[in-house]
């Protein structure tokens, strides 16, 4: 009995995550006259099926396949988390009122994706991340009100450098190493990853310097060699996926500042030779390409996770073998990693391709409210927050697929990780804030 409901929920999880973006295109399109749609009533059925697809996932996780009996601490866990989604949302569309609601079903729908998923690897990480979730969304309530009493913004640039360096550089002398990459620092037993601070601080450095009236080429020398500085900073803590992130980041914001393509063009041929000199000089960046090359030569050792990641991608095809039905813990680091991996695994390649466009769908939100932005500051700036977690996304996935050498990032609102959840909130409560912003200068 119990498989037949597993195996009938691939089917239904489908049609859920097909319905959500299904209605998200159509406010899209209500919102350019294209359509004539109720998009109040649209998020209202996105927000509902969020609740089913929450519900689904931990009617299978409170039985016991073996014995049919009810797992309590599943239900307990359900009823908490549950909780959290219904009233997050309500508090945030209150909190954030002219905000993009869009964005916000989409955040809550990733959440419940992974804490469900989670909680089928290792119900304690599940536990774990859920207060994750607390504390980012806390803090993510408080954002407007701070960014609303401090004055012009763009009048720090130098604090943001100097704490951004300063976090970079502290972790190059007291970091601890964890998975290859020298980016932790520990204090008191209360670990976190300074980097994805220094995500925002570095976001908000580039914004203040690119925003200045009259930028000319002599202006970006200066911003342009301390972003050097960071990318230096996280290649030499063999933090790599970070340092791609930031380069990223920083090409696509000077493309914005100053529209010359040249620029680009540059910035990406001194970052082949970067790379190329990375390969070799760094042992570990060496050994990454090569299992990207052939994991399929060292497949008991170097290329297992890798290898594991892909056989746990294609096993099962379309329609995956089933919520809490495939072997997605013969994956290491799994809950971090390669959690995309373990959800298409049992989920299924297509509900896979449906996350990557809830990911897409959120992404031209940001898009949009940097187009949507008077201010070339706040532009600029909800620009360098979108392209962060679109360039984040990508590095992820692209990895645990073999599409581009496997990196130790998190995909956003999904894998395990205080340090991720609560940057990735806050990314999300300033592109919200630039939101509202934007709306009472164009009224």
């Amino acid at each position: 009995m119990y498989e037949i409901i597993v195996s009938i929920s691939r089917y239904i999880f489908l049609i859920y995550i097909g319905i959500f973006l299904i209605l998200g295109f159509l406010v899209c399109l209500n919102e350019k006259n294209i359509v004539c749609v109720n998009s109040k009533m649209y998020l209202l059925m996105q927000r509902l099926i969020i609740f089913f697809f929450h519900t689904s996932t931990f009617i299978i996780l409170a039985f016991n396949k073996e014995n049919n009996n009810l797992n309590f601490n599943a239900i307990l866990f359900f009823l908490l988390t549950l909780i959290f989604i219904i009233v997050g949302n309500i508090i945030a569309c209150v909190i954030y009122k002219n905000s993009c609601h869009l964005i916000w079903n989409g955040i809550f729908l990733l959440m419940s994706i992974g804490i469900s998923t989670l909680y089928r690897l290792n119900p304690d990480l599940a536990k774990r991340q859920f207060s994750w979730f607390i504390l980012g969304f806390s803090i993510c309530l408080i954002i407007p009100i701070i960014l609303n009493i401090l004055p012009r913004l763009n009048i720090f640039k130098y604090l943001y450098l100097f704490l951004g360096l300063s976090l970079l550089l502290a972790t190059l002398l007291i970091g601890i190493e964890d998975g290859g990459a020298k980016n932790w620092i520990s204090i008191k037993g209360f670990t976190f990853q300074p980097s994805e601070l220094v995500k925002i601080l570095f976001i908000f450095y580039l914004s203040s310097c690119f925003a200045e009236h009259n930028l000319k080429l002599k202006d970006l020398i200066f911003p342009s060699i301390m972003s050097f500085i960071f990318i230096v900073c996280l290649v030499f803590q063999t933090d790599l996926g970070s340092a791609l992130i930031f380069f990223m980041t920083y090409l696509i914001m000077l493309y914005i500042s100053t529209s010359k393509t040249w620029l680009v063009l540059l910035g990406s041929f001194l970052a082949c030779i970067g790379s190329f000199i990375a390969y070799k000089l760094f042992n570990h960046v060496k050994v990454r390409v090569q299992i990207w090359l052939n994991p399929w030569d060292d497949i008991s050792n170097k290329g297992y996770q890798i290898a594991q990641s892909l056989f746990a991608i294609g096993t099962y095809g379309a329609m995956g073998s089933g919520f809490n039905m495939g072997m997605p813990t013969t994956i290491p680091v799994v809950e971090k990693d390669l959690i995309f991996s373990a959800i298409c695994e049992e989920f299924g390649v297509f509900f896979g391709i449906g996350l990557i466009f809830i990911f897409i769908m959120i992404f031209y939100r940001g898009v949009k409210i940097s187009l949507n932005s008077q201010n070339k500051f706040l532009g600029l700036l909800s620009s360098g927050m979108t392209s962060l977690l679109c360039f984040q996304t990508f590095l992820i996935i692209g990895g645990a697929t073999k599409f581009i050498p496997l990196t130790g990032v998190t995909l956003p609102f999904i894998s395990y990780g205080g340090s991720s959840i609560i940057i990735n909130f806050v990314i999300i409560s300033i592109l919200q804030w630039v939101t509202i912003r934007n709306a009472k200068y164009n009224v």
